[in-house]
């Protein structure tokens, strides 16, 4: 009897320590199913009250906003006005403020195009009127202590010609914010994919303001280089237009540029008339920003892809 007791005892005792296993084991499978889909919920919640916050910011910054298509239909350049002699060939005046002739997309040659988009927004052809990623990367770098902006094309033409004065009226963070929402606007409103891109980087190259009283980058390929023909411009002397509109008081070529005599002359002698030209210091800021443009044209060109060698940029 004694005996039986004691094998009872144990048969309890397992019985009873295999039940405490199961209910652990239990417990265990609950927790690893129920922290995922408690993980997931609170995802789901701040996404939801992320895009219920994000529609509302738009609703609200978008006000007083009208249509940018619309806009850029009507956007009008100021020009010169030119007057020629009766054979068109000879001008005779020019009247204006401004230096600017306005070209058509068909006229820019691709690498001016490349040029461009390689050093002012990597991602052109494909964002959707700003760059998440570059704004991310900007801050980082501006937290770091190396501040450089993130506007893409479409925003800095937006900021400058297709804005109201009243969203100049807030503080920086409202103008940015404001800035966005058009430039995510007008590249919806516009033909998706290539056409639509092509009229917004035409405006773009016809508003820039290049220095030298030049605005337009046909105006600059005259004003700096005498050519009218852009399809004339050599690879680095689009990689120096494209290099400008970040700064163009401090990149302007005249200001850039010293005066050279070609002949010699004695030494309290003025150079003879038509004999001097104006020559850029290859250490000059404008000439190193050239420089990079070119670099980056190799691994950012698209419209141009396959023209020129990594050897014909260098």
């Amino acid at each position: 009897r004694r005996m039986q007791t004691s094998l009872a005892r144990r048969q309890r005792h397992r019985r009873n320590g295999n039940g405490r296993r199961r209910d652990g084991s239990g417990a265990a499978s609950k927790l690893a199913i129920a922290l995922p889909l408690f993980l997931f919920a609170t995802f789901v919640v701040l996404g939801l009250v992320g895009a219920v916050t994000a529609v509302g910011a738009y609703g609200y910054y978008s006000q007083g906003l009208e249509d940018p298509k619309k806009l850029l239909e009507d956007l009008e350049f100021a020009e010169e006005t030119v007057i020629y002699d009766r054979s068109r060939t000879v001008v005779l005046a020019r009247f204006g403020e401004f230096k600017r002739d306005v070209v058509a997309y068909d006229q820019i040659p691709g690498w001016l195009v490349d040029a461009t988009t390689a050093i002012e927004d990597k991602t052109f052809w494909e964002n959707a009127g700003f760059d998440p990623v570059g704004i991310i990367s900007a801050a980082i770098a501006t937290a770091g202590g190396n501040e450089r902006g993130a506007s893409t094309i479409t925003q800095q033409l937006v900021r400058n010609a297709l804005l109201p004065p009243s969203a100049f009226a807030g503080g920086p963070y409202e103008r940015k914010i404001k800035e966005i929402i058009q430039s995510i606007r007008l590249t919806q409103a516009l033909p998706p994919g290539v056409e639509g891109k092509k009229r917004i980087i035409e405006a773009y190259l016809n508003q820039n303001f290049y220095g030298n009283r030049s605005y337009g980058v046909k105006a600059a390929a005259k004003s700096y280089f005498g050519i009218d023909d852009l399809a004339q411009l050599s690879l680095a002397q689009a990689a120096i237009l494209a290099a400008i509109p970040q700064s163009p008081t401090t990149f302007d070529l005249i200001k850039n540029a010293e005066e050279v005599c070609s002949v010699a002359v004695a030494e309290d002698a003025d150079c003879p008339a038509g004999k001097s030209r104006l020559v850029i210091p290859a250490d000059a800021p404008i000439v190193e920003r050239r420089n990079k443009v070119l670099d980056l044209m190799k691994t950012r060109s698209i419209v141009s892809a396959g023209q020129f060698s990594d050897a014909q940029l260098e």
